[in-house]
């Protein structure tokens, strides 16, 4: 520990002096994440045995990656402002300023000498002021661009545009490319390549919806994007072009490939025939709302959330209907009601009118089997969700035929709970393999022997009533418990 230092409230509370000369000759050629590392760097020094002190605290604090302090610390290295003393673990030593006075512009100026050179040669058009040199060696010393792709992008620019063009479009451009990862001479000749040859076709793509200009870098970056990434070909970029001219541009293309290309339609045979059955599916959105109540001004919405995903599935017209129909006598009243009601089908398999009149069927044959259960334990209610996942546990788990659940049953009649009665019974029988009528007799006598159910003591009055529900009830009340 040091003999004398600074106490960490002194340390915060003092100040850091900042050298003019690093102002003047330092400051104006170095990029954001240089002064910052310097900066913090210089009022640690008055700490240096502060936790605070270390490389991966400076990074969390100035919001930067540990590759660049050491690059930071590198290039004031070369600025001969600071030594790099080691670098496992690293550590920097701060030299005095004064010392090296003028030796940061120098130095920077004849490092990019031939750059500047070549850049100014490039904008002939205008002259290159100091601000703008510095956003180019910022580009190069902190986003690790070659200097020679550098110019070529400063080149294409003017191209592009003219030999005066201002530098916050090259930086924009620069900027793109970065972002890609194209920093070098030889990606970028890759890619501006690519670009000139998009020039033909992006034109005649401007063609079609009616533009009469060059493609600037945007547009020629879609349409790479169109054929590259989505693999539209050019033909079905301006074919789709055409039926927007006039009503929309680039920004409405992109949209409307895009849309395609989620959709998987890639020619314009499979767009027309999409088309087409969209103009059905406005239709079916029509009736499907008018069935379960509610009114869209506009069912764009409703085609593309809802009746798209339920025809990709298989859904039809007639199919829809019949859901519709039930959603609205169930009080399901919105679309994404129907939906949830639509997957569970769709999950159990019930995608056409057959396949959905088939599984009624043995809902409600099923429902029946369950209805006359409850009547003979002297039970007159409507078959529940409840009721289909016992009998569903008696016949399907535990095997149980019908005509032994219907004996059990009998012997459930006038219990206090008959129900929980009959359960038991059921289980006994399935814990011992009971499978016949005759040995299940003699395990009822012998069960209700021994159960503690007794009679109620007065009989229950079995009210007898015509069974109303109806084809739809019973169908999608058994889906209630499946999980979407």
């Amino acid at each position: 520990m040091a003999l004398c230092s600074f106490s960490s409230t002194l340390a915060m509370d003092n100040s850091t002096l900042v050298d003019n000369a690093f102002i003047n000759e330092f400051l104006p050629a170095a990029n954001e994440k240089c002064l910052k590392v310097y900066l913090y760097g210089l009022s640690l020094c008055s700490s240096p045995y502060s936790r605070d002190n270390a490389i991966d605290s400076m990074a969390n604090a100035l919001g930067l990656s540990i590759d660049d302090i050491i690059d930071a610390f590198s290039y004031w290295q070369e600025m001969g402002i600071v030594q790099i003393m080691t670098t496992d673990p690293i550590s920097v030593q701060f030299l005095p300023v004064r010392l090296h006075s003028g030796r940061g512009k120098t130095q920077v100026k004849e490092k990019y000498a031939d750059f500047n050179k070549q850049a100014q040669s490039i904008l002939s058009g205008r002259m290159i002021r100091p601000n703008e040199y510095n956003e180019y060696y910022n580009l190069i010393e902190s986003y690790h661009f070659e200097p020679e792709a550098l110019l070529m992008i400063i080149s294409y620019c003017a191209k592009l545009k003219n030999n005066s063009i201002n530098y916050p479009y090259i930086l924009a451009v620069a900027n793109s490319f970065e972002k890609e990862g194209i920093k070098t001479t030889s990606a970028l000749e890759e890619k501006l390549l690519e670009q000139e040859q998009a020039v033909l076709p992006i034109g005649r793509v401007l063609s079609s919806l009616g533009v009469k200009r060059e493609a600037d870098l945007d547009e020629r970056n879609l349409y790479i994007k169109w054929t590259k990434v989505l693999g539209f070909t050019e033909g079905t970029i301006v074919e789709v072009a055409k039926t927007l001219k006039k009503r929309g541009g680039m920004h409405k293309l992109d949209e409307l490939l895009t849309k395609y290309f989620e959709q998987k339609l890639f020619t314009m045979q499979e767009i027309a025939s999409y088309s087409e059955l969209k103009e059905k599916m406005f239709g079916t959105a029509k009736l499907i709302t008018k069935n379960i109540g509610v009114y869209y001004q506009n069912l764009e919405g409703v085609v593309e959330t809802y009746i798209s995903d339920w025809t990709s599935k298989g859904y039809d017209d007639a199919s829809l209907e019949l859901i519709s129909k039930y959603c609205f006598k169930q009080s399901v009243r919105t679309l994404e009601g129907m939906n949830t009601v639509v997957q569970k089908f769709f999950k159990l398999g019930l995608v056409s009118i057959d396949a959905i009149n088939e599984y009624l069927e043995e809902v409600i044959a099923t429902d029946n089997i369950i209805k006359n259960i409850l009547e003979t334990v002297g039970l007159s209610r409507s078959v529940s969700a409840y009721d289909r996942d016992l009998f569903k546990t008696w016949s399907d788990t535990w095997n149980l035929p019908v005509d032994v659940i219907m004996l059990a049953s009998c012997s459930a009649k006038e219990k206090v709970q008959p129900i929980i009665y009959l359960n038991k019974l059921l289980s006994s029988l399935h814990l011992k393999n009971i499978t016949t009528l005759d040995a299940a007799k003699s395990e009822i006598d012998n069960f209700a022997k021994s159960t503690s159910f007794k009679p109620s003591e007065s009989k229950p009055k079995i009210e007898t009533r015509e069974y109303t529900s109806t084809e739809l009830n019973a169908l999608f009340d058994s889906l209630d418990d499946i999980e979407v």
